[in-house]
Protein backbone atom coordinates (compact mmCIF):
# COMPACT_ATOMS: atom_id res chain seq x y z
CA UNK A 1 0.00 0.00 0.00
CA UNK A 2 1.43 3.49 -0.46
CA UNK A 3 1.93 5.54 2.36
CA UNK A 4 0.96 9.35 1.74
CA UNK A 5 3.57 11.86 2.79
CA UNK A 6 1.12 13.41 5.38
CA UNK A 7 1.43 9.55 7.03
CA UNK A 8 5.03 10.16 7.85
CA UNK A 9 6.12 11.37 10.84
CA UNK A 10 7.44 15.26 10.82
CA UNK A 11 10.97 15.12 11.70
CA UNK A 12 12.56 18.69 13.33
CA UNK A 13 16.38 19.12 12.62
CA UNK A 14 17.92 21.24 14.91
CA UNK A 15 21.05 23.12 13.80
CA UNK A 16 22.74 25.19 16.27
CA UNK A 17 24.75 28.05 14.39
CA UNK A 18 27.51 30.02 15.88
CA UNK A 19 29.58 32.11 13.29
CA UNK A 20 29.04 29.66 10.76
CA UNK A 21 28.25 31.70 7.91
CA UNK A 22 30.83 29.47 5.36
CA UNK A 23 29.76 26.84 6.15
CA UNK A 24 25.97 26.92 6.68
CA UNK A 25 24.79 27.35 3.08
CA UNK A 26 26.04 23.70 2.30
CA UNK A 27 24.52 22.42 5.97
CA UNK A 28 21.11 23.56 4.68
CA UNK A 29 21.10 22.21 1.03
CA UNK A 30 22.37 18.58 2.16
CA UNK A 31 19.11 18.81 4.69
CA UNK A 32 16.79 20.45 2.27
CA UNK A 33 17.77 17.42 0.00
CA UNK A 34 16.89 14.74 1.64
CA UNK A 35 14.58 12.26 0.15
CA UNK A 36 12.14 11.97 3.00
CA UNK A 37 9.59 14.68 2.67
CA UNK A 38 8.52 15.81 5.89
CA UNK A 39 11.19 17.64 7.91
CA UNK A 40 10.93 21.03 9.41
CA UNK A 41 14.65 22.75 9.77
CA UNK A 42 15.30 25.01 12.84
CA UNK A 43 18.76 27.15 13.15
CA UNK A 44 19.45 28.48 16.55
CA UNK A 45 21.33 31.51 15.37
CA UNK A 46 23.63 32.20 19.04
CA UNK A 47 24.75 35.51 18.99
CA UNK A 48 27.01 35.27 16.00
CA UNK A 49 29.15 37.91 14.63
CA UNK A 50 29.25 37.10 10.92
CA UNK A 51 27.31 37.09 8.06
CA UNK A 52 25.24 34.03 9.56
CA UNK A 53 22.19 36.29 9.20
CA UNK A 54 22.65 36.94 5.58
CA UNK A 55 22.98 33.60 4.71
CA UNK A 56 19.68 32.63 6.88
CA UNK A 57 17.81 35.41 5.03
CA UNK A 58 17.99 33.44 2.21
CA UNK A 59 16.56 30.66 3.18
CA UNK A 60 13.78 32.44 5.13
CA UNK A 61 10.80 30.70 3.23
CA UNK A 62 12.43 27.12 3.67
CA UNK A 63 14.39 27.58 7.38
CA UNK A 64 12.97 28.70 11.03
CA UNK A 65 15.68 30.75 12.38
CA UNK A 66 15.32 31.71 16.43
CA UNK A 67 18.03 34.12 17.64
CA UNK A 68 19.39 34.67 20.51
CA UNK A 69 22.53 36.02 22.80
CA UNK A 70 25.32 33.73 22.70
CA UNK A 71 24.95 30.94 25.29
CA UNK A 72 26.78 27.76 23.91
CA UNK A 73 26.30 24.72 22.34
CA UNK A 74 23.77 23.38 24.93
CA UNK A 75 21.68 26.72 25.31
CA UNK A 76 21.24 26.73 21.02
CA UNK A 77 20.42 23.18 21.29
CA UNK A 78 17.91 23.58 23.81
CA UNK A 79 16.48 26.61 22.20
CA UNK A 80 15.76 24.44 19.11
CA UNK A 81 14.42 21.23 20.77
CA UNK A 82 11.81 23.34 22.87
CA UNK A 83 11.12 24.71 19.32
CA UNK A 84 10.49 21.29 17.75
CA UNK A 85 6.92 20.49 16.64
CA UNK A 86 8.07 16.97 14.93
CA UNK A 87 7.94 13.92 16.69
CA UNK A 88 11.20 12.59 16.50
CA UNK A 89 14.74 15.52 16.19
CA UNK A 90 17.79 15.38 14.50
CA UNK A 91 20.38 17.13 15.90
CA UNK A 92 23.16 18.62 13.26
CA UNK A 93 25.98 21.05 13.22
CA UNK A 94 26.21 24.02 10.98
CA UNK A 95 29.61 22.65 9.47
CA UNK A 96 28.46 19.04 8.51
CA UNK A 97 26.34 17.57 5.33
CA UNK A 98 23.88 14.79 6.01
CA UNK A 99 23.84 12.19 3.49
CA UNK A 100 20.87 12.50 1.34
CA UNK A 101 18.87 8.80 3.00
CA UNK A 102 20.10 10.21 6.74
CA UNK A 103 16.45 11.08 7.81
CA UNK A 104 14.82 8.65 5.96
CA UNK A 105 16.85 5.52 7.00
CA UNK A 106 16.91 6.82 10.85
CA UNK A 107 12.70 7.41 11.31
CA UNK A 108 12.19 4.49 9.22
CA UNK A 109 13.86 2.05 11.59
CA UNK A 110 12.40 4.39 14.47
CA UNK A 111 9.02 4.87 13.84
CA UNK A 112 9.23 0.42 13.55
CA UNK A 113 10.90 0.54 17.17
CA UNK A 114 9.11 2.61 19.89
CA UNK A 115 11.55 0.63 22.50
CA UNK A 116 14.34 2.78 20.54
CA UNK A 117 14.55 5.97 21.90
CA UNK A 118 17.59 7.18 20.11
CA UNK A 119 19.44 6.23 17.04
CA UNK A 120 23.01 7.29 16.07
CA UNK A 121 25.10 6.26 12.80
CA UNK A 122 28.22 5.84 11.19
CA UNK A 123 29.92 8.75 9.63
CA UNK A 124 32.99 9.54 6.89
CA UNK A 125 34.83 12.81 7.61
CA UNK A 126 36.64 15.63 5.49
CA UNK A 127 38.25 18.88 4.90
CA UNK A 128 38.72 21.67 2.14
CA UNK A 129 40.88 18.89 0.12
CA UNK A 130 37.77 16.63 -0.37
CA UNK A 131 36.85 13.14 1.55
CA UNK A 132 39.69 12.07 4.22
CA UNK A 133 37.85 9.08 5.18
CA UNK A 134 34.95 6.70 4.42
CA UNK A 135 34.11 5.12 7.64
CA UNK A 136 35.52 7.36 10.54
CA UNK A 137 33.50 6.44 13.99
CA UNK A 138 35.42 3.64 14.97
CA UNK A 139 38.53 6.30 14.76
CA UNK A 140 37.29 8.99 16.21
CA UNK A 141 35.95 7.07 19.27
CA UNK A 142 38.26 5.16 21.08
CA UNK A 143 35.76 3.31 22.37
CA UNK A 144 34.49 2.13 19.17
CA UNK A 145 38.39 1.41 17.65
CA UNK A 146 39.16 -0.52 21.15
CA UNK A 147 35.99 -2.90 20.51
CA UNK A 148 36.42 -6.64 19.65
CA UNK A 149 33.54 -6.00 16.99
CA UNK A 150 33.04 -2.38 16.91
CA UNK A 151 29.67 -1.06 17.58
CA UNK A 152 28.25 -4.85 17.48
CA UNK A 153 30.04 -5.07 21.19
CA UNK A 154 28.00 -2.61 22.61
CA UNK A 155 24.29 -3.98 21.52
CA UNK A 156 22.76 -7.17 21.93
CA UNK A 157 19.96 -7.46 18.71
CA UNK A 158 21.14 -6.76 15.29
CA UNK A 159 18.91 -6.17 12.41
CA UNK A 160 18.32 -5.39 9.10
CA UNK A 161 16.50 -2.58 7.11
CA UNK A 162 16.09 -2.06 3.17
CA UNK A 163 16.92 1.83 2.79
CA UNK A 164 16.35 1.65 -1.20
CA UNK A 165 13.17 3.77 -1.00
CA UNK A 166 15.39 6.97 0.76
CA UNK A 167 17.98 6.28 -1.80
CA UNK A 168 18.32 9.22 -4.48
CA UNK A 169 17.05 8.06 -7.51
CA UNK A 170 16.25 5.42 -6.32
CA UNK A 171 18.08 2.23 -6.90
CA UNK A 172 17.12 -0.68 -8.87
CA UNK A 173 16.94 -3.49 -6.10
CA UNK A 174 17.28 -3.24 -2.24
CA UNK A 175 19.78 -1.74 -0.60
CA UNK A 176 20.32 -3.69 3.11
CA UNK A 177 21.70 -2.34 6.04
CA UNK A 178 22.68 -3.25 9.63
CA UNK A 179 21.40 -2.02 12.20
CA UNK A 180 22.53 -2.74 15.86
CA UNK A 181 20.48 -2.29 18.96
CA UNK A 182 20.11 -2.38 22.64
CA UNK A 183 20.80 -1.05 26.12
CA UNK A 184 23.71 0.46 26.42
CA UNK A 185 23.65 2.39 29.40
CA UNK A 186 26.43 1.15 31.49
CA UNK A 187 28.74 1.13 28.35
CA UNK A 188 27.73 4.76 27.85
CA UNK A 189 28.96 5.97 31.15
CA UNK A 190 32.65 5.12 30.47
CA UNK A 191 32.94 6.85 27.31
CA UNK A 192 30.55 8.00 24.23
CA UNK A 193 30.76 6.15 21.22
CA UNK A 194 27.48 7.83 19.41
CA UNK A 195 28.22 11.04 17.26
CA UNK A 196 26.16 13.96 18.06
CA UNK A 197 25.61 15.35 14.68
CA UNK A 198 23.95 12.12 13.83
CA UNK A 199 21.96 11.30 16.33
CA UNK A 200 18.14 10.81 16.16
CA UNK A 201 15.64 10.53 19.01
CA UNK A 202 12.02 10.94 19.49
CA UNK A 203 11.03 13.93 21.04
CA UNK A 204 8.89 12.13 24.17
CA UNK A 205 12.48 11.62 24.90
CA UNK A 206 13.25 15.14 26.22
CA UNK A 207 10.36 14.53 28.81
CA UNK A 208 11.28 12.14 30.18
CA UNK A 209 15.15 13.15 30.26
CA UNK A 210 15.22 16.85 30.55
CA UNK A 211 17.29 19.36 28.31
CA UNK A 212 20.90 19.70 27.68
CA UNK A 213 22.75 21.17 30.55
CA UNK A 214 24.01 24.58 30.12
CA UNK A 215 26.60 24.70 32.59
CA UNK A 216 28.82 21.79 30.60
CA UNK A 217 30.82 23.72 28.17
CA UNK A 218 31.84 20.79 26.14
CA UNK A 219 30.91 17.71 26.79
CA UNK A 220 26.91 18.09 27.33
CA UNK A 221 25.98 15.84 24.60
CA UNK A 222 27.71 12.58 25.87
CA UNK A 223 26.10 13.94 29.28
CA UNK A 224 23.08 13.89 27.94
CA UNK A 225 23.37 10.70 26.05
CA UNK A 226 24.06 9.28 29.34
CA UNK A 227 20.83 10.27 31.08
CA UNK A 228 19.12 9.29 27.68
CA UNK A 229 20.80 5.60 27.63
CA UNK A 230 18.54 5.31 31.08
CA UNK A 231 15.89 5.89 29.37
CA UNK A 232 15.60 3.00 26.82
CA UNK A 233 17.35 1.27 24.12
CA UNK A 234 19.95 3.06 21.52
CA UNK A 235 20.63 1.97 17.60
CA UNK A 236 23.77 2.40 15.65
CA UNK A 237 22.87 1.93 11.95
CA UNK A 238 26.10 1.24 10.23
CA UNK A 239 26.29 3.19 7.42
CA UNK A 240 27.85 6.60 7.19
CA UNK A 241 24.81 8.90 7.12
CA UNK A 242 26.80 11.78 7.69
CA UNK A 243 29.82 13.91 6.70
CA UNK A 244 31.27 15.25 9.46
CA UNK A 245 34.12 18.27 8.88
CA UNK A 246 37.44 18.67 10.16
CA UNK A 247 38.56 22.00 11.32
CA UNK A 248 41.02 23.26 13.50
CA UNK A 249 38.29 25.49 15.14
CA UNK A 250 35.91 22.95 15.79
CA UNK A 251 35.18 21.99 19.79
CA UNK A 252 36.98 19.18 19.28
CA UNK A 253 39.95 20.86 18.24
CA UNK A 254 43.53 21.27 20.21
CA UNK A 255 43.14 24.64 21.48
CA UNK A 256 39.73 23.83 23.21
CA UNK A 257 41.51 20.27 24.57
CA UNK A 258 41.82 21.77 28.17
CA UNK A 259 38.21 22.31 28.30
CA UNK A 260 37.46 19.17 26.41
CA UNK A 261 39.44 17.48 29.23
CA UNK A 262 38.21 19.18 32.32
CA UNK A 263 34.25 17.88 31.05
CA UNK A 264 35.12 14.64 30.33
CA UNK A 265 36.81 14.75 33.85
CA UNK A 266 33.78 16.17 35.52
CA UNK A 267 31.22 14.42 33.48
CA UNK A 268 32.36 10.56 35.28
CA UNK A 269 32.30 12.04 38.72
CA UNK A 270 29.07 13.79 37.99
CA UNK A 271 27.66 10.75 36.83
CA UNK A 272 28.48 8.45 39.84
CA UNK A 273 26.83 10.91 41.86
CA UNK A 274 23.58 10.38 40.07
CA UNK A 275 23.73 6.79 40.12
CA UNK A 276 25.59 5.51 43.19
CA UNK A 277 25.67 2.08 41.40
CA UNK A 278 28.01 3.15 38.74
CA UNK A 279 31.67 2.73 40.74
CA UNK A 280 30.36 -0.97 41.88
CA UNK A 281 28.83 -2.41 38.36
CA UNK A 282 31.59 -0.07 36.94
CA UNK A 283 34.55 -1.39 38.87
CA UNK A 284 37.67 -1.41 37.52
CA UNK A 285 36.78 0.49 34.00
CA UNK A 286 35.26 3.13 36.14
CA UNK A 287 38.36 3.73 37.76
CA UNK A 288 40.49 3.26 34.79
CA UNK A 289 38.81 5.87 32.67
CA UNK A 290 38.83 8.26 36.06
CA UNK A 291 42.51 7.82 35.56
CA UNK A 292 42.56 8.05 31.91
CA UNK A 293 40.69 11.56 32.22
CA UNK A 294 42.94 12.54 35.28
CA UNK A 295 46.07 12.15 32.73
CA UNK A 296 44.87 13.73 29.83
CA UNK A 297 44.08 16.82 31.59
CA UNK A 298 47.03 17.01 33.92
CA UNK A 299 49.15 16.35 29.94
CA UNK A 300 46.62 20.19 28.77
CA UNK A 301 47.60 21.99 31.76
CA UNK A 302 51.20 20.94 32.30
CA UNK A 303 52.63 24.17 30.92
CA UNK A 304 49.95 26.79 32.21
CA UNK A 305 48.91 25.12 35.50
CA UNK A 306 51.54 22.95 36.98
CA UNK A 307 50.24 22.59 40.84
CA UNK A 308 46.88 21.30 38.75
CA UNK A 309 48.91 18.96 36.62
CA UNK A 310 50.50 17.44 39.75
CA UNK A 311 47.52 17.19 41.75
CA UNK A 312 45.85 15.17 38.74
CA UNK A 313 49.01 13.12 38.17
CA UNK A 314 48.23 11.74 41.85
CA UNK A 315 44.78 11.83 41.37
CA UNK A 316 45.24 9.63 38.65
CA UNK A 317 47.65 7.23 40.58
CA UNK A 318 44.90 6.57 43.31
CA UNK A 319 42.52 4.99 40.57
CA UNK A 320 45.44 2.95 39.66
CA UNK A 321 46.18 4.46 36.43
CA UNK A 322 49.85 5.54 35.42
CA UNK A 323 50.74 4.69 31.70
CA UNK A 324 53.62 6.16 29.36
CA UNK A 325 52.51 9.61 29.78
CA UNK A 326 52.49 10.07 33.34
CA UNK A 327 56.56 10.20 33.75
CA UNK A 328 56.57 12.68 30.81
CA UNK A 329 53.96 14.98 32.07
CA UNK A 330 55.39 14.42 36.01
CA UNK A 331 59.40 15.83 34.66
CA UNK A 332 57.48 18.59 32.82
CA UNK A 333 55.51 19.80 36.04
CA UNK A 334 58.92 19.34 37.92
CA UNK A 335 61.21 20.88 35.22
CA UNK A 336 62.82 24.51 35.21
CA UNK A 337 60.12 25.80 33.18
CA UNK A 338 63.39 27.27 30.52
CA UNK A 339 64.63 24.24 30.14
CA UNK A 340 61.24 22.45 29.32
CA UNK A 341 60.90 25.68 26.83
CA UNK A 342 64.13 24.61 24.83
CA UNK A 343 63.88 20.74 25.14
CA UNK A 344 60.10 21.83 23.33
CA UNK A 345 62.05 23.82 21.00
CA UNK A 346 64.14 21.19 20.23
CA UNK A 347 61.14 18.43 19.69
CA UNK A 348 59.47 20.71 17.03
CA UNK A 349 62.24 21.66 15.19
CA UNK A 350 63.21 17.90 14.73
CA UNK A 351 59.81 16.95 13.79
CA UNK A 352 60.00 19.93 11.52
CA UNK A 353 63.10 18.70 9.81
Amino acid sequence: MQTNDSDLPLVSVVIPSYNAAATLPATLESVLAQTYPRIEVIVVDDGSTDATSEVLARYASRVRTIRQANGGLAAARNAGCTAASGSFIALLDADDLCEPERIGTQVMFMAARPDVVLSGADFSTFDDSGTLAARFARRYYSRLAKAPHGPASFFRETAQVDVARWMPGPPAGSVPVTVHAGNVYRDMVLGSFIHPPTVMFARTLLAAVGLFDETIRNCCDWEWLVRAARAGKFAFIDRPLLRYRLSPSQMSGARHKPQLYADILDNLRRFARNDPQVSRWGGRAYERALGNACIDLAGALVASDRLKALALLGEAARHGTIDRRSPRYLAKALMPRGLVQRIEGRRRAAVGA
